[in-house]
């Protein structure tokens, strides 16, 4: 168990989120830099004078052996990393440069006499030379590790363990040894690049000891070979018929025997597809149907969703099978890998959005399974959201590293250029924070009624950057999140009880006092008993109470929860035509229907108290008073033809 440990700690360490000459620099520090010599040492010491335990040799071997697996693994995997120039080994473009100004130096040192510079200087070319020798050997088993058979791969091995063979590294050795005591800034080089030197060669001469040991791991199996295809397609070719038709096919580097066994699996993956978009669809669906519970319903829906997915996957797969058939034994190209692996990662991700939709809606909020069942649908999308973009974020990243993309790099550019990006972004960002404010602030929610200075209507939908409103005359209104959230609005449907009935009747001024008074009584006493209008003695208090104190805050829980219960019946004032009379109250439902239905009963009761009293309706008159007098004097004069006229 310890073992294993010790293997997965290796794996996480050199090579999470790492390329191939990053795994190679670590490699060194880990098992052969001077460093690694020295801990190793001491921990000898430990165990000699404390438990007298010898140091556990077969761990560090097997870390080893478990860093050379992975390194071969990413060299498999991801070619194109490897021959990549730009890498923290070796840059072939800065090493010719290198070379050349130490062989000049060690020229000049030569012909002055300056042994030990030419030392350093030669330890120091040998060192880049070995690193060349490493970094060629690994681009030419990228290049040509499929098509390498043993005979070939122990021919390359041999060459490098010549070439390390031929470093005069007993002669280096007396020189580090005769510098090591010295002081002086040429010895301290001299120890320097020997140690380098060292640490190259001990590396690459057990790789290469490896790799010569365990040549198979490097043998290329297409899917032809996996399922012994490739025995099929020779045993149709000597058929007599085939033989002949592949004299034709050469030209096109194809024969009969690979032709075949191609369409008859683009058949196999046509008929598997059908077979599970139709048949299997139709037994699975039939099997859930039988008992139909609300996880059945939720599996039901991802069935839906991932079927066409699947038959998709099965044809992708067929596809890449048939063309490996048809370029065997040739591999298939690297971007044609990338092109399916890219399939594969979309159908994948894909497959995951479904299974989150069907969790998130089919499940906890169809059904209501949520622990809170105040939980805000639009929290529950922004959710949803998040989570498909971290799916879709974590396909894209698989994929760039797939195709040889730094992540490590890639993500450093981001932090450099996030300003830029974020000064770029800046209304969408802002959008975006407005629409957490909206969430938190609870201010609105989906299904609201809510009233701007400019909009109107009913909350379609609050998304990552916009809120969509309905409006009452059915047009839909896109609104930026962050205007919404900086904006005085109206929330007509945060209100739990009370919906306001407010009028002014005007009564005649021929209206009796007493008959007034009483009326008003009556107005009032029908409010009280009226089974629509909300008063203190029918809302259940108790209630509100106890979600205030579950939400321990000293606030007004009737305002909290939109509860309304004034009711008001006054005589307000005497108008120039009327005497007015002043009802406010507040029904119990806030549903514009039922609010409207009960203030029709209302001014129809009203409108029986009054005419029961003896009072009237007033409405906007005007009076006209003559004098008697001045009417008889005027007709007289009239009558007598005295009137003069007003003008020409």
């Amino acid at each position: 168990m310890r073992r294993l440990l010790l293997l997965l700690g290796v794996a996480v360490i050199l090579f999470a989120a790492s390329g191939f000459w990053e795994s190679v620099v670590e490699i060194e520090k880990s098992f052969y830099s001077p460093e690694k010599g020295k801990s190793v040492a001491a921990s000898k010491e430990v165990n000699a004078t404390a438990e007298r335990k010898p140091p556990d040799l077969s761990s560090m071997v097997d870390e080893r052996v478990a860093s050379f697996n992975q390194l071969i693994a990413i060299l498999k995997e991801r070619p194109y990393d490897v021959k990549r120039e730009k890498n923290p080994f070796f840059d072939p473009s800065e090493a010719k440069n290198e070379r050349s100004r130490l062989l000049a130096r060690i020229g000049v040192n030569s012909e002055y006499g300056y042994t030990a510079a030419v030392t350093r200087d030669r330890i120091a070319l040998k060192s880049l030379e070995t690193k060349e020798h490493i970094y060629r050997f690994f681009v030419n088993l990228a290049d040509s590790w499929t098509s390498m058979d043993d005979k070939a791969l122990d021919a390359a091995i041999e060459k490098e363990i010549e070439y390390l063979r031929s470093i005069p590294m007993e002669r280096f050795l007396k020189a580090y040894e005769g510098a090591r005591p010295l002081k002086d800034a040429i010895s301290q080089q001299i120890v320097k690049n020997y140690t380098e030197l060292k640490m190259h060669t001990a590396f690459f001469g057990d790789f290469l000891e490896y790799l010569s040991s365990n040549p198979s791991l490097l043998h290329y199996r297409s899917l032809a070979a996996i399922f012994k295809l490739d025995e099929i397609i020779e045993k149709i070719n000597d058929i007599e018929l085939f033989a002949k038709i592949n004299t034709y096919l050469r030209y096109l580097y194809l024969d009969m025997g690979r032709v075949l066994i191609f369409l008859l699996i683009m058949l196999l993956a046509w008929g598997a597809g059908f077979v599970v978009y139709y048949r299997l669809y139709a037994f699975l669906k039939r099997q859930i149907l039988k008992k139909r519970d609300r996880i059945d319903e939720m599996l039901l829906a991802n069935l839906d969703g991932i079927r066409r997915p699947l038959y998709l996957l099965v044809l992708a797969f067929g596809f890449e099978l048939g063309l490996e058939v048809l370029l065997y034994p040739k591999p298939l190209a690297e971007s044609t890998g990338i092109l399916f692996y890219a399939v594969y990662l979309g159908i994948g991700a894909y497959i995951a959005m479904v299974i989150i939709d069907s969790l998130f809606f089919d499940y906890l909020i169809k059904h209501g399974e949520l622990k809170n069942r105040q939980m805000r649908q639009e929290l529950v999308n922004l959710v949803i959201s998040i989570l498909k973009i971290t799916v879709v974020t974590i396909a894209i990243f698989m994929l760039l590293v797939k195709m040889g993309v730094n992540i490590t790099g890639l993500l450093a550019s981001l932090g450099i250029g996030g300003l830029a990006i974020a000064l770029a972004a800046q209304n969408t960002l802002s959008n975006f924070f407005g629409l957490l404010k909206i969430i938190f602030d609870n201010s609105f929610s989906q299904g609201d009624w809510i009233e701007t200075k400019d909009v109107e209507g009913t909350v379609v939908e609050i998304g990552f950057i916009s809120t969509f409103i309905r409006t009452f005359d059915n047009a839909l209104i896109t609104v930026p999140n962050s205007t919404l959230a900086n904006t005085p609005l109206k929330n007509w449907s945060k209100r739990t009880v009370g919906r306001r009935i407010k009028m002014y009747l005007g009564v005649t001024y021929g209206s009796k006092r007493e008959n007034l008074t009483k009326a008003l009584e009556e107005i009032r006493q029908m409010l009280v008993s009226h089974p629509g209008i909300a008063t203190p003695q029918k809302i259940d208090r108790g209630l509100i109470r106890k979600q205030t104190r579950k939400e321990k805050k000293l606030i007004s829980a009737e305002d909290k929860y939109g509860v309304k219960t004034t009711l008001l019946v006054y005589l307000d004032e005497f108008a120039d035509s009327s005497v007015n009379i002043l009802v406010y109250a507040f029904t119990e439902t806030t549903k514009w229907e039922e609010w409207l239905a009960i203030k029709q009963d209302v001014l129809l009761k009203i409108w029986e108290i009054l005419d029961r009293n003896g009072l009237e309706f007033a409405f906007p008159s005007e009076s006209i008073y003559f004098d008697p007098d001045n009417v008889k004097e005027s007709f007289e004069t009239v009558a007598n033809g005295d009137c003069q006229p007003s003008g020409r």
